[in-house]
């Protein structure tokens, strides 16, 4: 007996030890002990096990024979994969390779002691093979994201004219900086996703199984399905791509998609691949300004699969802690229960968005959460530990060269170029977060910023790209300690 196991982020369409001709059956596991691992927010589980049960419903529909663990069993993961491999008598075990490191290595130990064939096959959820990615890693270890952007382009013919980029420039971020006007913009609503009575009882059965995980599983807003998963894909980029590079760093206290995608989740899980993405912004070719098309290629085709090379290439960075923070992530970050009053007004409203959606876009991530615990002092670990477990789209892969690296500097900047903190005015700037008033008033951030670079002076110095900043800061302590 040969069984395809799938896993949980690995609810691909076409999934190759699936449609291996030899498999007999198909294996789920729907571990309880993953979901409790961390405090995850429950949308991210009531996502996550419908998606898997839809999953597994399409695949029955096709006439695959499936065999599943279900959460109620209470299981591990191991403990889940031995007991379908007892149950059903399977002798071969095979597998997609999985991008978070370890769960190929405990598959294999599992099967060698189990006394079974282990046959794991190529991880073809992204653009680049492994064999390609690692390589060019291994030739370029102190790569930036965009050397690796062009390596990209050249090799997969996106977005080229021969060997030049469309348009003269490889990358067009330069354009994608700007606030939303004053005058406000119309924001396309996100489709609905339409609950079907799985999804319902999923949702029901996470909210009484996981009482205690941040946020509330009916607010689950994200298709769970690959079907309505690529008519949120064509919604975006009919409806918001256009609008999407112009304003790609822009925030709004009201608004917490703006012209994102929210594709990550999907992603992330196989409901779509990077490459049909990918084909349905290209598909819009010349109606789509080349700012906005060449801005969100980049997302998919840079920086999505640097992270997956970085994460690969730098097993180290999952315990980088360059500038020796300590401090940990209070219970309020997870409970909202007393929420300092003191709190940033950015800070806060996000915060309170991740606890209601599971989600904040990239620049929120990046320049008011990441920045302000960053200032804070807060442990990398600390913080990773935190996205991790509340974002919706967020996978060890992904999360650690994003927030040990771009976001928390543990990496002392092997990721980034510099740690990525703000003061007020720039928040103000691409968010008006405050009225002018308020603005003026609210030196948190600010008072945050200096203190910042005034305490890891010594570790900075040789940063170029902090070199005004920093004298900036010298000459605030000159005037400070002169009177």
């Amino acid at each position: 007996m040969r069984a395809a196991l799938v896993l949980g982020t690995q609810l691909l369409a076409r999934h190759p030890a699936v449609d291996d001709p030899r498999t007999d059956l198909v294996l789920v596991v729907e571990s309880a002990a993953l979901f409790e691992r961390l405090p995850y927010h429950q949308i991210k589980i009531a996502f996550l096990l419908a998606a898997m049960r839809h999953h597994v419903r399409d695949l029955e529909s096709r006439g695959v024979a499936v065999a599943t663990i279900a959460v109620d069993e209470d299981l591990g993961f191991a403990e889940g994969v031995e007991t379908l491999v007892r149950r059903h008598g399977v002798t071969e075990l095979s597998w997609m390779r999985a991008a978070d490191r370890g769960t190929d290595d405990r598959l294999g130990r599992l099967c060698e002691r189990l006394g079974i064939v282990a046959d794991p096959v190529a991880d073809v959820a992204f653009l680049t093979p492994e064999a390609e990615v690692d390589a060019w890693y291994a030739e370029h270890p102190q790569s930036r994201m965009e050397d690796f952007y062009r390596w990209q382009r050249q090799r997969t013919g996106i977005l080229m004219d021969g060997t030049d980029p469309v348009g003269g420039r490889w990358n067009f971020d330069h354009d994608n900086r700007e606030p939303l006007p004053r005058g406000g913009i119309d924001v396309p609503p996100l489709p609905d996703p339409r609950r079907d009575d799985l999804t319902r009882a999923t949702i029901d059965e996470v909210r009484v199984r996981f009482p205690g995980h941040p946020g509330d599983a009916r607010d689950l807003w994200l298709p769970v399905t690959r079907r309505s998963a690529l008519h949120w894909l064509q919604r975006f980029v009919e409806e918001r791509l256009p609008s999407f590079g112009r304003f790609e760093d822009a925030m709004h206290r009201d608004e917490p998609v703006l012209f994102h995608s929210v594709l990550t989740p999907m992603l992330n899980v196989g409901l779509l691949t990077p490459g049909e993405v990918v084909d349905a912004a290209l598909e819009r070719g010349d109606e789509v300004p080349l700012a906005s098309l060449e801005g969100f290629v980049r997302q998919i085709v840079g920086w999505r699969e640097h992270m997956r090379g970085m994460y690969r290439a730098h097993p180290e960075l999952e315990h980088a802690n360059a500038l020796e923070l300590t401090r940990e992530l209070e219970d309020w970050w997870y409970t909202l229960d007393d929420v300092p009053l003191t709190l940033p007004e950015p800070v806060r409203v996000v915060l309170q968005r991740v606890h209601a959606l599971a989600y904040a876009h990239h620049i929120e991530r990046l320049m008011v959460l990441g920045s302000w615990m960053l200032m804070q002092g807060y442990a990398p670990a600390s913080v990773n530990r935190w996205f991790l477990s509340l974002f919706v789209d967020a996978y060890e892969w992904v999360m650690v060269p994003n927030v040990m690296g771009m976001s928390q500097y543990a990496d002392g900047g092997l990721v980034g170029t510099k740690p990525y903190v703000s003061g007020g005015a720039y928040l103000q700037r691409m968010g008006r977060w405050w009225s002018s008033d308020r603005a003026a008033r609210d030196s948190a951030m600010t008072d945050a910023y200096w203190a910042f670079l005034e305490r890891h002076e010594g570790a900075l110095r040789g940063n170029h790209r902090l070199s005004r900043p920093l004298a900036q800061m010298r000459q605030r302590r000159a005037e400070r300690e002169g009177g």
